[in-house]
């Protein structure tokens, strides 16, 4: 004679029944995604619970929500001109008061000051 399934099922037996990994089901058992109990420090299932839960998750699969109630439109690219690109680079190179220019920019920047034109005339 067969003994009954036993009420209270260990994680294996719930993965293994739900076709998930074991890890899954400790992560869901601890975020409250899926009915579970501790005992001792150890999480158990209880099968009817995990009827019940299967239940519900089937009948929203018969109902399915809409997941966005509307759809997403992309934004329209707005026009940028050629000066308008410039004049953001121009104000991103700006240098810094009281900051050096770095050696490999000293010579390219636009924006050098008077001092530095100084110390390469006397140099």
């Amino acid at each position: 004679m067969n003994a009954p399934p036993s009420e209270l099922l260990i994680a294996t037996e719930v993965a293994r029944w739900l076709r998930l990994r074991p890890s899954t089901l400790y992560a869901w058992a601890a975020a409250g995604k899926i009915p579970s109990a501790k005992l001792n420090g150890t999480v158990r299932f209880v099968r009817a619970d995990i009827e019940r839960w299967l239940n519900d998750r089937s009948s929203d699969l018969e109902n399915p929500r809409p997941l966005m109630p509307h759809p997403i439109i992309p934004p329209t690219p707005t026009a940028v001109s050629h000066q308008t690109i410039k004049d953001a680079g121009a104000r991103s190179m700006r240098r810094v008061p009281g900051k050096p220019l770095s050696p490999r920019n000293s010579k390219k920047s636009p924006h050098a000051t008077v001092a530095d034109g100084e110390r390469k005339a006397r140099a």
